[in-house]
């Protein structure tokens, strides 16, 4: 069986945080972007730990960051996470 949604971006990012040209913090993560009938979601998963995800939404739309009730479609981008995490958390 196929999964129901599949992210329309996949991106690979390093975040660094830098004060008086020292290197404070590091974040290595890939962002997971979905989006259905103008709904946005985000999934967000650290390169320290690839077993956990992060769910963020669903929102309005991805500029727009208003939280939206879209249980169909958050259930099928969760079904897609769990398919491919051991852990899935909602923010």
């Amino acid at each position: 069986m196929g999964d129901p949604i599949e992210p329309f971006q996949i991106e690979h990012l390093i975040d660094e945080i830098w004060a008086d040209d020292r290197l404070q913090e590091r974040y290595n993560f890939v962002d997971y972007h979905f989006e259905r009938d103008g709904n946005y979601c985000r999934a967000r998963s650290y390169a320290d730990d690839f077993r956990s995800v992060v769910l963020f939404g669903p929102f309005l739309e991805r500029h727009r960051l208003e939280s939206v009730h879209n249980p169909g479609f958050e259930a099928d981008v969760t079904r897609y996470l769990e398919r491919r995490f051991a852990e899935l958390r909602r923010r």
